[in-house]
């Protein structure tokens, strides 16, 4: 029998705790909470006794705490981990379909279910700008470049393999592309089973430009520049142009100020692409 290991990070997700972790019960479920003040860790251990909670004093970001499941999984002999956004659930019987997907189709590093918006009107906005078009809603695996990490499905096996998030570079966000980018440069698939049915009901809020500036034009040209799939100096000729994009759209200096910063993290990342050769 496969063994699953269901890793849910949580930073104040009370709202929707009870859809996330039911959609996953008779798993075993790892839950690292990343210093919530809305009691989220007080309800998980009220209401859900048998998961295992991990109660940081800090935020610890997506990647630092996901690595503790990774870790977790890899001590205990897991075979598969899923990581599980603590805004989503899976449809009933949607494990069990990527458990027998990934056993049959040992070439994927990561499967991930169909991603829908709350009410199954469509698909999730973010994950809908990654599919092919024509993406059918059932039958065979479909190999896609990418798969945000709301839902994923990991071999152990590849996660010995290709390793850890990035906790370094990729904190809070870019480290689900940056992991797909070392899958696929040994080699590995990532892919979607329509089959399978989720949902990520992401938060809609607005945000401050600068953040929005920090997720899209930083973050995207670091996962650009850490891409080991492509030469460095062609990536930062991409990144160049990134940049000049992004300052007329943003009308900010902060994209300038943003693209030093990549300049100055040019030696960390060329230390990491020859590491994770």
């Amino acid at each position: 029998m496969n063994r699953v290991l269901v890793i849910v990070v949580v930073y104040n997700g009370l709202r929707w705790l009870e859809r996330c972790l039911s959609s996953v019960q008779g798993a075993d479920v790892f839950v690292v909470d990343n210093d919530s003040t809305d009691g989220s860790a007080d309800w998980i251990q009220a209401h859900f006794p048998e998961v295992k909670l991990l109660r940081s004093a800090e935020n610890l970001g997506f990647s630092k705490a996901n690595n503790l499941g990774f870790e977790h999984a890899m001590a205990k002999g897991y075979d598969y981990v899923y990581l599980l956004n603590q805004d989503a659930w899976l449809e009933e019987g949607a494990l069990e379909k990527l458990v027998a997907a990934a056993k049959e189709h040992p070439e994927y590093a990561v499967l991930s279910p169909l991603q829908y918006q709350d009410g199954y009107t469509a698909l999730d906005v973010q994950f809908a700008k990654r599919m092919p078009s024509g993406l059918p809603e059932a039958g065979s695996l479909v190999e896609v470049p990418f798969i945000m990490a709301a839902h994923w499905l990991v071999p152990v096996k590849a996660l010995r393999k290709i390793g850890l998030f990035n906790e370094n570079l990729f904190g809070f966000y870019g480290q689900d592309d940056d992991w797909c980018h070392r899958a696929q440069y040994h080699g590995k698939k990532v892919g979607v089973l329509p089959s399978a049915r989720a949902v990520h009901d992401r938060a809609r809020r607005e945000e401050p430009l600068e953040k929005i500036i920090f997720r899209n034009y930083y973050t995207g040209s670091l996962v650009r520049l850490c891409d080991i799939n492509h030469p460095l100096p062609e990536r930062f000729c991409y990144v160049l142009l990134f940049t000049l994009v992004k300052a007329i759209k943003y009308r900010s200096v902060l994209v300038l100020k943003y693209f030093r910063e990549l300049c100055r993290h040019l030696p960390t990342v060329r230390e990491y692409r020859r590491r994770i050769r």
